[in-house]
């Protein structure tokens, strides 16, 4: 044929010999794929990214993640101490809206231009947050969002969009597209915390590849992500709501607490045998009970 608009456009047979996906964290996130993960504000997307970066830049075939943070400033970056060993690794590009001299959005046209064919493959682009780009609730904006996402895509790398959910809660706010658009769609649920570590669980919504609901965890003073410990997953919000204030009062009364005041400070009666049963089910990973010798009362203390 001697049409010009087919030269080099057409499929042939060597199109299809794919690189294999490969797991960077296993039933979680593959590369070559939009991962979008949602959750309310101030449920620790941040701290997330960062346990998921610290993960990747540890792999031989990763070379390199570029963190684009239109949302956080610089004095609460600093907080999480991000400036002494996270920016300067030599696979960490952490992009900030404080440095750049264009809007967010006009800074993700410029990633655009450059997602040529294979010119992204084996870097990952981590984008915090959606609402920082564009206005979710616009269809055109959004649209725009999710296009450069799957050029990015396109051109070899695997992008990590963080997401808010509606003010009601448990849902993905904004358009359609953010649902629609990605190949796997995660809610995120923070669960209970203690000390520097963060338990989350991320449940599918969507999903076009073959993940699964995980838990995480990642612990803030080394930015090391782990899976979750299977007690934290299995845990209820009951069970959570419980467990966190038990952990204030005991906090409060460094000397101990007896069984009674614990559960008085809880919210419960010593007679109630769900909640004993609680307080006896989390014995000695959230707290230790002592007794200094037989008859004297059960002293329990945060540990």
């Amino acid at each position: 044929m001697g049409f010009n608009f087919l030269r080099g456009s057409t499929l042939e047979r060597k199109d299809f010999e794919l690189d294999e996906k490969k797991a960077y964290i296993e039933d979680f996130l593959y590369s070559n794929s939009i991962n979008l993960i949602y959750s309310p504000p101030k449920q620790g997307k941040t701290w997330l990214g960062y346990g998921i970066t610290t993960t990747l830049v540890q792999r031989d075939d990763v070379k390199g993640v570029f963190y684009i943070d239109m949302d956080n400033g610089l004095s609460s970056l600093k907080e999480r101490s991000i400036n002494n060993e996270f920016i300067v690794h030599p696979k960490i590009e952490y992009v900030s809206r404080s440095k750049i001299d264009c809007t967010a959005m006009e800074y993700l046209r410029m990633i655009d231009q450059e997602a040529t064919a294979g010119n992204y493959k084996g870097y990952t682009f981590i984008f915090e947050t959606t609402k920082d780009f564009v206005d979710t609730d616009s269809k055109s904006q959004s649209v725009e969002f999710m296009k450069i996402m799957m050029n990015i895509r396109d051109a070899g790398a695997t992008v990590i969009i963080m997401h808010h959910a509606t003010k009601a809660g448990r849902t993905i706010s904004g358009v359609q597209v953010f649902i629609n658009s990605p190949d796997n769609v995660y809610e995120m649920i923070q669960k209970a915390r203690e000390e520097n570590k963060l338990h989350f669980m991320l449940n599918v919504t969507h999903a076009r590849t073959l993940v699964k609901d995980v838990g995480l965890t990642v612990d803030t003073a080394t930015l090391e992500l782990t899976m979750i410990d299977e007690i934290y997953a299995t845990m209820s919000e009951y069970e959570e709501e419980f467990v966190r204030k038990g952990k204030e009062a005991l906090k409060k009364n460094p000397s101990g607490l007896g069984q009674t005041e614990l559960l008085k400070h809880i919210g419960y009666e010593k007679t109630d045998k769900t909640a004993r049963d609680i307080l006896e089910k989390f014995n000695d990973r959230f707290w230790k009970k002592h007794q200094e010798k037989k008859g004297k009362p059960i002293i329990y203390s945060v540990i």
